[in-house]
């Protein structure tokens, strides 16, 4: 059983799509363990950027490394680590002056400057257990069920996070998070694709950040990879 909970990323900042079982009858919570089914190592380092709509662009590479994604910036050298286990996400930050696991109010500090969080960086919310189905939407053509999950507790920005399954291959396209007033204030979603290793995977996500009085966009950034040859 342990074996079988292997898994590798495959949602918000690493959204990896492939082909896992799709169960006949929808549970939410079997949908969650599919999120972290749905993704495959790949032995190449890959190279991308931080893209902020108003500002310049801070370039990283990324590593694929099964339930081990590491995120590594210069300038100031910093490589954000991202372990997915059994029981939950371990995010941790190494920089010239050691490694620390990430918790508390640093969860909620922005990655660099961009629209991005250390939470959202973590993805906790595909651990949370109290998983509830809300119905069916068509995101860019793909047909997903749409999950709400909310956490055990108030240690997160976030009350609840909605989340779009594909419905043919258990991969998390689009997800919302929402505040303790029940306001959005947060939205990804994949914008494009391309394939590495035979394994599908983002080519460009956006991170929106919305004023939770108006719902309107105040800031936007996008997690871009460069194309493999």
């Amino acid at each position: 059983m342990k074996q079988a909970k292997k898994f590798i990323l495959v949602a918000l900042l690493c959204w990896c799509r492939g082909l896992v079982p799709v169960v006949a009858q929808e549970d939410a919570n079997t949908m969650l363990d599919q999120i972290r089914f749905a993704q495959a190592e790949i032995s190449k380092p890959l190279t991308g950027r931080l893209r902020p709509e108003d500002g310049p662009a801070i370039p990283f590479q990324l590593g694929l490394k099964g339930s081990q994604i590491d995120y590594q910036f210069s300038n100031p050298p910093e490589t954000l680590r991202l372990e997915l286990t059994d029981s939950g996400s371990i995010l941790s930050d190494e920089d010239p002056g050691g490694r620390q696991n990430l918790s508390g109010p640093k969860l909620q500090q922005t990655v660099r400057g961009t629209d991005i969080t250390y939470e959202d960086l973590s993805l906790r919310f595909i651990y949370w257990k109290n998983a509830k189905l809300n119905g069916e939407q068509r995101v860019r053509a793909i047909t997903c069920s749409v999950v709400d999950v909310q956490p055990a507790s108030r240690n997160t920005a976030y009350s609840t996070v909605r989340l779009w399954v594909a419905k043919d291959r258990g991969a998390l396209i689009k997800a919302e998070g929402f505040d303790w007033q029940g306001r959005l204030v947060k939205r990804f979603e994949i914008i494009s694709a391309q394939r590495v290793e035979g394994k599908t995977i983002f080519k460009q996500i956006r991170i929106e950040r919305l004023n939770p009085e108006t719902g309107k966009v105040v800031s936007r950034t996008y997690l871009e990879l460069d194309p493999v040859e």
